[in-house]
C-alpha cells in the first residue's frame, strides 16, 4: 500500500554496487528507485484532476510534513500534458514519488481502454518519459465492477502491451476489480501480467473498502500478506487503510497500518482533503484533512494515520536518499 516493489536484477553479483536504471525496477515483491535504494510507499491519494490547485503548488507542500514519501495523483483524460508534467515535478521536488492514475474507468471496465488512450497520447507519454526516473503510472482506478478472469487477463495484456508500445518503461500499477476491492483475482493475475510485461515490473493494487464484521474486514489483510509473502507478489493498498468500508461502518484501519508495516507492504490512504469526499462524512470519513492543510485534521483516525499511530506515515515512512529534500533517515541502496 502504498508499497512494497523492487527492481529488476541490477546485477548478477548481490554484493556488487547499484547500477542506475533509469526507472524506478521491481524485483521480488519490492520497489526500487533508479539508484537502487528499497521503497516502501507509504502516502495519500489526492484529487488534482478535479482540484482548484490542479497542479499542486498549494497542497503539495503540506502533504510532507506527514514524511509520505509517495503521493497517488487523479487525473482524468482531460487533464492536459502541462498539468501532468507540472504535478509530477512538483511532487518529486517536495521528496515524494508520484504515482499518476487515471480515473476514466472507475466501476467501468468498458472505459479501460480510455485510459490506455490516455497513457498511450504522444503528448501525455513524453511526460512519462520525462519523468521516467521517479513516476509510476497506475493504468486505471478501479476499472470494472464485475469481471471475469480471462477478460482482466486480456485487457490488462493488451494495456501492457499498448503502453510499453510508446517507450513507457516504468512500472505499472493494476488495480483490483469490483471499485478496486478484488484483491483474489489481483493475487492470482499477478504472475501472467507480469510475465506479459517486458519489463516484469508489474505492481498489484487493491482498495480497502470491504465490509462485513471486523474479523471479515480483516480477511482481505491477512490474504494479501500471506499470498504476497509467499508467492513474492508486489502488492499495494493504493486506496486504503481507511477508516471506513464502502457502507461507511467502521474499519480496522490502526490495525491494518501495524500489520502491513510488520510486511513491508506499501499504503496510500484516500485522501488527503484538499477535495473533499462525498461519502462518509461522520467520524469514519474518507477526507484526512480540511482543505488540504497540515494539522487541520477531519478526525482522530485521519490525524493517527498520519502521525501520531505507531504505524502512522510519520513514524514508518523513508524516503530514498537519491531524491529532493530526502532528510535525515532516509533510505541508501542496498
Amino acid at each position: 500500500m502504498a508499497g512494497l516493489l523492487c527492481v529488476a536484477p541490477l546485477s548478477a553479483n548481490p554484493d556488487a554496487a547499484p547500477v542506475e536504471t533509469g526507472t524506478m525496477t521491481v524485483r521480488g515483491r519490492f520497489l526500487y528507485t533508479a539508484a537502487g535504494e528499497r521503497v516502501v510507499l507509504r502516502g495519500v491519494n489526492e484529487m488534482f484532476s478535479s482540484s482548484p490547485d490542479p497542479t499542486g503548488e498549494r497542497t503539495l507542500p503540506e502533504i510532507p510534513k506527514t514524511g509520505a514519501n509517495a503521493v497517488r495523483i487523479m487525473t482524468q483524460p482531460r487533464y492536459p500534458a502541462a498539468s501532468l508534467d507540472a504535478i509530477i515535478h512538483n511532487t518529486v521536488a517536495n521528496g515524494m514519488i508520484p504515482i499518476v492514475e487515471c480515473h476514466a474507468a472507475t466501476g467501468k471496465w468498458e472505459k479501460l481502454g480510455d485510459c490506455v488512450a490516455y497513457w498511450t497520447r504522444e503528448d501525455i507519454a513524453a511526460v512519462i518519459r520525462r519523468h521516467q526516473r521517479w513516476v509510476l503510472v497506475n493504468i486505471a482506478n478501479e476499472a470494472g465492477k464485475e469481471v471475469s478472469q480471462s477478460d482482466f487477463l486480456a485487457g490488462y495484456r493488451d494495456a501492457i502491451a499498448r503502453i510499453r508500445s510508446v517507450g513507457i518503461e516504468v512500472p505499472l500499477v493494476i488495480d483490483g476489480s469490483d471499485w478496486g476491492k478484488e484483491y483474489r483475482m489481483l493475487l492470482d493475475s499477478w504472475a501472467p501480467l507480469n510475465a506479459a510485461d517486458p519489463r516484469h515490473a508489474i505492481i498489484v493494487s487493491a482498495h480497502s473498502y470491504w465490509v462485513g464484521t471486523e474479523e471479515e474486514r480483516k480477511a482481505p489483510y491477512r490474504e494479501i500478506i500471506a499470498r504476497g509473502r509467499q508467492d513474492n507478489i508486489p502488492f499495494l493498498l493504493g486506496e486504503g487503510p481507511t477508516a471506513a468500508g464502502w457502507d461507511c461502518k467502521p474499519s480496522p484501519s490502526r490495525w491494518a497500518m501495524g500489520e502491513l508495516q510488520r510486511a513491508e507492504i506499501g499504503w496510500l490512504t484516500w485522501s488527503w482533503g484538499m477535495v473533499p469526499n462525498g461519502d462518509c462524512r461522520e467520524e469514519n470519513r474518507y477526507d484526512v484533512t480540511d482543505g488540504g492543510r497540515f494539522g487541520a485534521w477531519k478526525s482522530a483516525s485521519g490525524e493517527a494515520m498520519m502521525i501520531s499511530d505507531p504505524a502512522s506515515i510519520r513514524n514508518t515512512s523513508r524516503r530514498p536518499c537519491s531524491i529532493s529534500d530526502a532528510g535525515v533517515g532516509c533510505v541508501q541502496p542496498e
